[in-house]
This record gives structure tokens, C-alpha cells and sequence, in this order.
């Protein structure tokens, strides 16, 4: 009878577990996808094109109801830059990719 009780909650705590998980993984992406640089606003492709010369890849997110794009670029010396943009083609933020970004991709 034991047994049977624990091994009840060890399934219990198993699939709550990773139901949450689940659960996380679905919050932090559901907001972002991958779009072509021809499926952005021309505010924010010319934008892009002005500081990084165009992007390799290209993601639109939505956070609090605003929505933004990003680019990365590698350039000549290895170097990975990304740019975030507002819709309106204004620029957010322009800097080096780091490390744990990279491990994204």
C-alpha cells in the first residue's frame, strides 16, 4: 500500500513538473517568430541596412504590446552586432551578440 501511495505522488510531482516546463518554454516564445528582411516595415529595413549593412536573421517580437525587430549580422572580423528596432524604423539598441545569444540561434 506504501508503494503504491508514493509512486502515486512521484507521478503526481513528475507530470507537474513537467507540465511546467512546458509551460515556460511556451511563455517565452510565443511572442517572437523568424521573418524574411523583406517582410519588415521599410522604416525598419532601412534602419537595419543604415547601421549593419542588412541581417542575417531576423525576428519580429512583441512585448507589453509593443513590437520590435531584430538582425544579426557577422562582420568582417567575426564579430556578431545585433539591432533592435522600433516598428516606426526607430533605433532601440545596437551592440555586440554575447555569448549565451549565440547558444540561441
Amino acid at each position: 500500500m506504501n508503494r503504491r501511495i508514493i509512486a502515486a505522488i512521484a507521478v503526481i510531482i513528475g507530470l507537474a513538473a513537467i507540465g511546467a516546463w512546458v509551460y515556460a518554454g511556451m511563455d517565452k516564445e510565443e511572442n517572437r517568430q523568424k521573418v524574411a528582411m523583406t517582410e519588415l516595415p521599410a522604416a525598419v529595413q532601412k534602419t537595419i541596412q543604415d547601421n549593419l549593412g542588412g541581417g542575417t536573421v531576423t525576428a519580429k517580437e512583441t512585448k507589453g504590446g509593443n513590437t520590435y525587430y531584430e538582425a544579426q549580422v557577422q562582420k568582417s572580423g567575426g564579430e556578431k552586432v545585433e539591432i533592435k528596432v522600433a516598428e516606426d524604423g526607430s533605433l532601440i539598441g545596437l551592440g555586440k551578440v554575447g555569448k549565451e545569444e549565440e547558444d540561441d540561434d
